[in-house]
Formats: C-alpha cells, sequence, structure tokens
C-alpha cells in the first residue's frame, strides 16, 4: 500500500496536534505543579497566592484549593490524605468538593392516645422531610423504566437534555431536540442556541433555527 508524502505529513501534524491539545502525563505540567490522575488535570503543588474562592454552599479540604475551571477542589499533594472537609460539611467524591451535610429529619413530636381525656384522639400534623436527596444545586430527577424511587442528581442549570427541570417529570427542556440546532448549550436553566446546521438560521432571540 503506497501513501503519498502530503499524506503522511498530515497524519503527522494530526499526531502533534493532538498530543499539544490534550494534556495526559506529568511533562505537560509547569514545574510548581503535579499531574492529578482523579481528574485528569494539573494541579498546584502549592496553594495560590489568590486562591479562587468556592461558591456559595461549596468548601474545600484543608491543603486543598478551588480549581475554576474544573469545578472542584485540588489537592496540593499528589497522594492526598483523606479529604477533611470544614465543620458542617461532606466530602462528595464524585463531584470533589465539600458540600454541606444534609440535616435529618425533623422528628414527630409524641402524640397523646385518645382516652378520657383526650376524646379527640391524637392531632397529627403532617412535618415535612428536610433531607436532600442530592448534594446543595442538583436536583433529584425520577429514572423513568426503573424502580419506583430510583433517581439521578442533574443540574438543572446546565443539563442539555434536562435544562431548567428534569426531563422524567416533563418540565425544563431538552436542548439536544431543538429542530436544526447544531451546536447548543443550557445556561442558567434555558435553552441557547450557538449554531445552526445547513439549511437553518439562528433566531434573533437564539432559542430556536428557522429554516430557511
Amino acid at each position: 500500500m503506497k501513501f503519498s508524502l502530503a499524506a503522511v505529513a498530515v497524519f503527522a501534524l494530526a499526531q502533534i496536534a493532538g498530543t499539544i491539545a490534550t494534556p495526559t502525563t506529568t511533562q505537560s505540567c509547569k514545574k510548581d505543579e503535579f499531574w492529578y490522575g482523579a481528574k485528569s488535570c494539573c494541579a498546584p503543588s502549592k496553594p495560590p497566592v489568590k486562591p479562587t474562592p468556592p461558591p456559595t454552599g461549596v468548601g474545600c479540604p484543608k491543603n486543598w484549593s478551588y480549581n475554576e475551571p474544573k469545578k472542584c477542589c485540588l489537592p496540593h499533594n499528589p497522594t492526598p490524605p483523606a479529604p477533611q472537609c470544614p465543620s458542617g460539611y461532606t466530602w462528595w467524591e464524585i463531584l470533589h468538593k465539600c458540600l454541606p451535610t444534609p440535616q435529618p429529619p425533623t422528628p414527630h413530636p409524641p402524640q397523646p392516645s385518645k382516652g378520657p381525656n383526650n376524646p379527640h384522639g391524637p392531632y397529627h400534623k403532617r412535618v415535612e422531610s428536610r433531607i436532600s436527596l442530592c448534594p446543595a444545586g442538583l436536583r433529584a430527577c425520577p429514572l423513568p423504566g426503573l424502580l419506583a424511587g430510583d433517581y439521578e442528581c442533574l443540574d438543572v442549570a446546565t443539563e442539555l437534555t434536562s435544562c431548567g427541570g428534569c426531563a422524567s417529570e416533563g418540565k425544563g427542556q431538552d436542548c439536544t431536540a431543538i429542530q436544526g440546532a447544531w451546536n447548543v448549550a443550557c445556561e442558567r436553566s434555558a435553552c441557547v442556541v450557538h449554531s445552526c446546521s445547513g439549511g437553518y438560521e439562528l433566531s434573533a432571540d437564539k432559542k430556536s433555527c428557522v429554516p430557511l
């Protein structure tokens, strides 16, 4: 099989470009950084001079700092000890951040039994549980087709397929289902179309694509 010199050159350049664009080893990190495999990125080996404060309701463990591009906390040690969150916060490994510890439900007060001194019987008052099924900022969306009670935690402010609400509950919008849309995003619980496919043009409000 024969290859032209131009084809070989294009292939080589593509390989080099891919290597440069996607850092995957410690060689891609700066002198004061190390490769953190858990998040596949370079992490600072010491606290930043001007650390980025985490968003409200989010905390980072001791000797960790918040990384805005990754939206999570990163350690200052390649082999960090078990994360120790601030008081009142719990470490969420999948999110790599500390979130407020869910509060237990308010217990029902003891109810008197029906008797001579209480002919009407016990008085029942409904008290809603304050336990959150998901970390702060995420919504528990039911999973259709599975066992009753199964759910997934979604950020409906940015989730493409449940933008603004749980699609499984008939709420929000599936941004990927916008007709003619090519590049879409969910921003602040609303679908935004950035570009349209051939035969369509972007609407003035950037919420849809209009056939040409």
